[in-house]
C-alpha cells in the first residue's frame, strides 16, 4: 500500500502531514511518521530518483527491494494488486493525481491488455497505467528540476512527460524508467511525438528538414534549436538506445 502512494503522489504529500498519508495510517491502526518512513524506505530502491534528494533508511528490510523486484517483473499488474488493497478513500487520492494527464499520453487500451487477467482486476489494471503514468511524469519533473529540457520553461501546466521510445513500443519496465523520457513543453513535445524533431547522439537537438519548412515562426521556435544540446538531467541521462530508435522509426517514418 505504501509502494502506491510512493508511485502516484508527488514528493510533497508522501511525509506525515499529507492527506493521504494520514488516511492510510489511521486505517492501519498505524502512526502517520510509520507510514512516511515505510515510503521513504521503498524510495531508497529507486532507480529512477536515487539522485534527487531524500530516500529512506540506509538499512530498509529487504521486502523493501523485493516490492520493486516484484513491480518490474509486470508493473501493471502488481501495482493493480497494492491498488486494490488501499481504502476507498486512500486511493482516490492516488487516482486523482493522474486525472490532469493528456488521454493521448496514455497510449495503451483494453485491447492491449493482458488476456489472463483475473476477472474484477481490470478496472484497477487501467488505473495502475494512469499511476505509472503519474510516476514516470514526477520522476521527470524531479530529474530535470521542473523545466523543459529545450527551453527552460518552468510551468508545470506546460511540461510533458515525453516518451522518448513510445509508451506503446516499450515493454513493462521501459514505460517508466527515466531514462526512457524528456522533460518537454507541450509544443516541443508534439513536435518530438510527431517525428519533427529528434535527438543525436550527444544529445544535440535535430530538426526534419522534410517535414518543416522555414519561414518566421518555424524558424523561431523550431530551427532555433537546432544543434543546440538539451540541457540533461541530474539522474537517467536519455537512453541512447531508445534515443536511436526514436531516429529510426518515428523521425524517419515522419520523413
Amino acid at each position: 500500500m505504501a509502494f502506491a502512494l510512493y508511485l502516484g503522489l508527488p514528493k510533497k504529500e508522501l511525509d506525515d502531514r499529507g492527506e493521504a498519508v494520514r488516511e492510510l495510517a489511521s486505517s492501519l491502526d498505524r502512526t502517520p511518521n510509520s507510514v512516511s518512513l515505510k515510503i521513504w524506505n521503498i524510495a531508497a530502491h529507486d532507480e529512477n530518483r536515487l539522485a534527487t534528494g531524500r530516500v529512506g533508511m540506509s538499512h530498509g528490510s529487504k521486502l523493501d527491494a523485493w516490492v520493486w523486484d516484484e513491480y518490474n517483473k509486470d508493473e501493471e499488474m502488481f501495482l493493480a494488486k497494492c491498488l486494490g488493497l488501499l481504502p476507498p478513500k486512500v486511493q482516490s487520492h492516488v487516482l486523482n493525481e493522474g486525472k490532469y494527464l493528456p488521454e493521448t499520453k496514455l497510449e495503451t487500451t483494453l485491447s492491449d491488455l493482458k488476456l489472463n487477467i483475473p476477472e474484477g482486476t481490470i478496472r484497477h489494471v487501467v488505473q495502475a497505467q494512469r499511476v505509472n503514468q503519474s510516476y514516470f511524469r514526477n520522476s521527470l519533473l524531479a530529474n530535470y528540476g521542473g523545466k523543459c529540457c529545450v527551453t527552460g520553461i518552468a510551468i508545470p501546466q506546460l511540461l510533458v512527460a515525453s516518451h522518448i521510445k513510445p509508451w506503446s513500443a516499450s515493454d513493462s519496465r521501459e514505460k517508466t524508467m527515466a531514462s526512457n523520457g524528456l522533460l518537454l513543453n507541450a509544443f516541443h513535445d508534439c513536435a518530438f511525438d510527431r517525428g519533427l524533431m529528434t535527438l543525436d547522439d550527444n544529445y544535440c537537438i535535430l530538426i526534419n528538414h522534410e517535414q518543416v519548412g522555414h519561414d518566421s515562426a518555424n524558424d523561431r521556435w523550431l530551427y532555433a534549436y537546432e544543434g543546440q544540446r538539451i540541457t540533461l538531467p541530474e539522474n537517467n541521462w536519455p537512453n541512447r538506445e531508445f534515443i536511436a530508435f526514436h531516429r529510426r522509426t518515428i523521425f524517419k517514418c515522419a520523413a
